[in-house]
């Protein structure tokens, strides 16, 4: 049985550990705050873009060809900064680890997160290229990262690009999923009879749609995988503050009846001694 000294300093030891999760969660919940109110403002936009999308769809992906369908597919992999978030990253690489091994050897990987970089690294995989983003991304942040992304493919250097990440289904689920960005799958069709009047041209205009619904596609992806960090990084601190609140009052307890048998032991004996005194 351990003593009461032990037991105090494994108390202040839950106690620590529930402060550090306690503030791990507050933080965790502000962020997760901003990448909602982020993501829902950025959705009518990407709803928008999805409509244009379905009308011409054939339209726009003649603004984004292929054109060079020998190169390698670029697989962009979106990952988190750290830990302590639950499944999140082990959901995350084991459904990389499958699908990489299915993908063609002749490949260009780009890792987004410290941890996604290093999980890579570990597994002894190196990037072609790297890129970190603050836990609250913005669009600033990721311009100049989907820009070279794009113009990879532009360019000819990829003849696809796909995004591997944890979809954000809602704040308990985070799904991985591998969406394609390039090339556009051009559903949908529009006639001659009901297509629009352009202004000022006809590719002026269609290559500004292709361009943004292609940007907002890409920038919801990171959003998403943002967010459902965010998300189980805040369940688990949850449930970690929780816990050690469990624990902290179970230990209490504990103590507590450890000490009133010290003392009523005490006293018999005590007493005891006076008697036969």
């Amino acid at each position: 049985m351990a003593s009461l000294q032990a037991l105090k300093k494994h108390l202040n030891s839950i106690r620590m550990t529930g402060q550090l999760a306690g503030a791990m969660k507050t933080v965790s919940a502000v962020k997760l705050s901003r990448m909602n109110q982020t993501l829902q403002q950025f959705s009518a936009y990407d709803a928008i873009c999805r409509q244009v999308m379905d009308t011409f769809g054939p339209a726009l992906a003649e603004m984004f060809p292929c054109k060079n369908p020998g190169a390698p597919v670029c697989y962009v992999i979106l990952g988190a900064n750290r830990g302590l978030c639950g499944g999140y990253n082990i959901d995350l690489y084991n459904f990389i680890d499958l699908f990489l091994a299915k993908a063609p050897a002749d490949r260009m990987l780009i890792a987004v997160g410290k941890h996604a970089i290093s999980h890579l690294q570990d597994a002894g995989i190196s990037p072609d290229k790297t890129f970190i983003f603050p836990d609250t991304v913005g669009h600033e942040e990721c311009a100049v990262f989907m820009e070279e992304v794009l113009s990879l493919y532009r360019e000819g250097k990829v003849s696809g690009v796909v995004i591997l990440y944890q979809k954000f289904v809602n704040m308990l689920t985070q799904k991985p999923e591998a969406h394609v960005l390039l090339p556009l799958p051009g559903q949908g069709s529009v006639s001659s009879d009901t297509e629009p009047f352009f202004v000022p041209d006809r590719e002026t205009v269609l290559q500004n749609a292709a361009s943004a619904c292609v940007n907002a596609d890409f920038y919801t992806r990171i959003l998403e995988s943002c967010a459902g960090y965010q998300a189980s990084a805040l369940i688990a601190m949850r449930s970690a503050y929780d816990n050690a609140e469990a624990s902290s009052a179970a230990l209490e307890s504990a103590i507590s009846r450890r000490r009133q048998s010290d003392v009523t032991a005490s006293v018999i004996e005590t007493s005891g001694g006076n008697m036969e005194f």
